[in-house]
């Protein structure tokens, strides 16, 4: 490969122009209806302890995603599973990380039904 051929490679460390081009915004998100119901039949390498925590948000509020991470869970059987946590404000005013199955998908407008 010559010199001229290799302008397309980007080095470790360095964000293609595609990523920078890329642009993300708010959605929205509510709370399952039966969370626990839905971790044991979908879920179930997600801790109960989650369970506490999605009882922390009103059913049928829709919540604004700022942010979404990736996230490797060690399940109960040792086994790493690839999950997503969202950024999500709390009812108090403060920010948390949560994981996402704990939330079904509300749209991008939250005045919308």
């Amino acid at each position: 490969m010559n010199k001229k051929d290799s302008s397309n490679l980007i080095p470790t460390g360095v964000i293609s122009r595609r990523m920078d081009n890329m642009s993300n915004g708010i959605f929205f998100v509510t709370v399952r209806d039966d969370y626990e119901q839905a971790r044991q039949d979908y879920f179930p390498y997600i801790a109960s302890a989650y369970t506490a925590i999605a009882k922390n948000f009103k059913k049928g509020k829709a919540y604004p995603v700022l942010s979404v991470k990736h996230a490797t869970l060690i399940a109960d059987d040792e086994k790493n599973v690839e999950t997503s946590q969202f950024l999500v404000p709390t009812e108090n005013g403060n920010f948390i990380w949560v994981q996402s199955e704990i939330f079904r998908f509300a749209g991008l407008d939250p005045d919308k039904d």
